[in-house]
C-alpha cells in the first residue's frame, strides 16, 4: 500500500495574491516585503477629540464611507483581479477571501449597475445620525434588471 500526501492549499492573506505569472509574481513579491504606507493626516477639527484619520485626498473617514460604497469599490477590484488574471476566476477569491461564492457574486454584480447609478453610490455619505441611507440588500432588486433604463427608474424610486 503506498502513501500519498495529500497537500492542502496554502491559506493566503485574502489581500495578497500570488500570480502564475512570474514577473506579477515578482511585483507582488516585492510590495510585500517593502510595503508602501497610506499616508493619514488626523483632521483638523475631529470631533470631541476623538482621533479620527483619513486617507490623505480623499477628505473623508472610513467612519464616514457606506457600507455599498465599499462594496462596489470591492466588487470593482475583484472584477480587475479576475480580467486581469491575476487569479483564476472567482472561486479562488472567494477561497482567499474567506466569503462564500454567492456572496461574492452579490459584491461583484453590483458592478453590472447603470454608471450613473455607480456614481450616486461612490458619492454618498453617511448620514449625520452614521445611518445609511441605501442597503446593499436594497440594490440586489436593482442589479436582477439587465436593462440600464430600467435600473434608473428603479434607483429613482428608491432615493438614487
Amino acid at each position: 500500500m503506498r502513501s500519498e500526501s495529500t497537500t492542502r492549499p496554502k491559506q493566503l492573506d485574502p489581500w495578497t495574491v500570488e500570480s502564475r505569472d512570474p514577473s506579477i509574481r515578482s511585483r507582488a513579491r516585492a510590495s510585500a516585503t517593502d510595503p508602501a504606507p497610506v499616508p493619514v493626516e488626523p483632521l483638523a477639527t475631529a470631533p470631541d477629540n476623538a482621533a479620527t484619520t483619513r486617507a490623505v485626498g480623499t477628505g473623508r473617514t472610513h467612519e464616514q464611507v457606506p457600507k455599498l460604497t465599499l462594496l462596489l469599490v470591492l466588487g470593482h477590484h475583484f472584477e480587475r483581479l479576475v480580467r486581469n488574471r491575476i487569479v483564476k476566476d472567482y472561486a479562488e477569491i472567494a477561497r482567499r477571501t474567506g466569503l462564500t461564492r454567492a456572496r461574492l457574486t452579490q459584491i461583484v454584480n453590483l458592478t453590472l449597475l447603470a454608471p450613473e447609478i455607480q456614481e450616486t453610490i461612490l458619492r454618498r455619505v453617511l448620514c449625520a445620525d452614521g445611518d445609511e441611507t441605501i442597503r446593499e440588500r436594497a440594490m440586489r432588486g436593482i442589479v436582477a434588471e439587465p436593462d440600464w433604463t430600467l435600473q434608473r427608474r428603479l434607483g429613482k424610486l428608491r432615493g438614487l
